[in-house]
């Protein structure tokens, strides 16, 4: 795969560095989880979702909406830790008073077991017992209905030149800027899935034929592309195509 300029498709972070052999194959060495405090934002993440206040795409839309100056200093668990925050304190799940008070009890090591052992859980806090058993069941997004594909594998489209999510100005969406208004082939069909644009924001899941598609890098970079043949593969929901095939 072709070297990507930015997350999100925005310019101005530099390659994501690949690690290479001897033989010029990729090699992933990274740990899952760098430093221990990522899998505990990890973890607290996932048992808070599970509250079921806020869907998957609500809670990435609320990281897209982290201040622009935040978003592009913090590190990635840093938005995921911000961005729950916000989730907690708008869904009135948690108040800033009562964060501001544990917060200051750990700086100062104060937090002592006295001090958990006095909260009350919600019923539907996660149990250690049940955690490897509600993974299991993971998320799918996967729906049934009956609404027939526009576009079948091999097939030319191109993507819009503009944020595609018609219900709010600007809102969440799974098109990436570097991919707007680009031409791609269509190479499966995937069933219909959940539309990120419309559940990121309350308006339901509106299950859509959803296409796994592929770019040449060319397309996607023109002459910045490290390899005009990589090729690229994006999933991307019907409503991201014009209609002119």
């Amino acid at each position: 795969m072709s070297r990507l300029h930015d997350m999100g498709g925005r310019f101005g972070n530099g390659p994501i560095p690949l690690h290479k052999n001897e033989n010029n194959k990729v090699e992933d060495n990274e740990p899952t989880f760098k430093y221990d405090w990522h899998a505990k934002a990890w973890a607290v993440t996932l048992a808070a979702g599970a509250l079921g206040q806020w869907n998957l795409d609500i809670s990435r839309h609320y990281r897209e909406c982290l201040p622009p100056k935040d978003y592009m200093n913090y590190s990635y668990y840093e938005k995921w830790l911000a961005a729950l925050t916000n989730l907690l304190v708008d869904k009135k799940l948690v108040s800033l008073d009562e964060i501001k008070k544990f917060v200051s009890l750990v700086e100062t090591n104060k937090l002592d077991q006295k001090s958990i052992e006095n909260i009350n859980l919600d019923p539907r806090t996660w149990l250690a017992k049940d955690v490897q058993k509600t993974l299991g069941w993971g998320g799918p997004s996967l729906r049934s209905t009956n609404q027939e594909p526009i576009y079948k594998i091999g097939d030319d489209v191109i993507t819009l030149k503009y944020n595609p999510n018609k219900d709010v100005k600007g809102g969440h969406t799974r098109l990436p800027v570097y991919a707007m208004g680009k031409i791609g082939k269509v190479y499966s069909y995937n069933g219909s899935h959940v539309l990120p644009d419309t559940n990121a924001h309350g308006n339901g899941e509106n299950p859509t034929p959803l296409y796994t598609v592929e770019f040449k890098a060319s397309e996607l970079w023109g002459s910045s592309a490290e390899n005009e043949n990589d090729l690229v593969y994006l999933d991307l929901w019907e409503p991201y195509f014009t209609l002119n095939k």
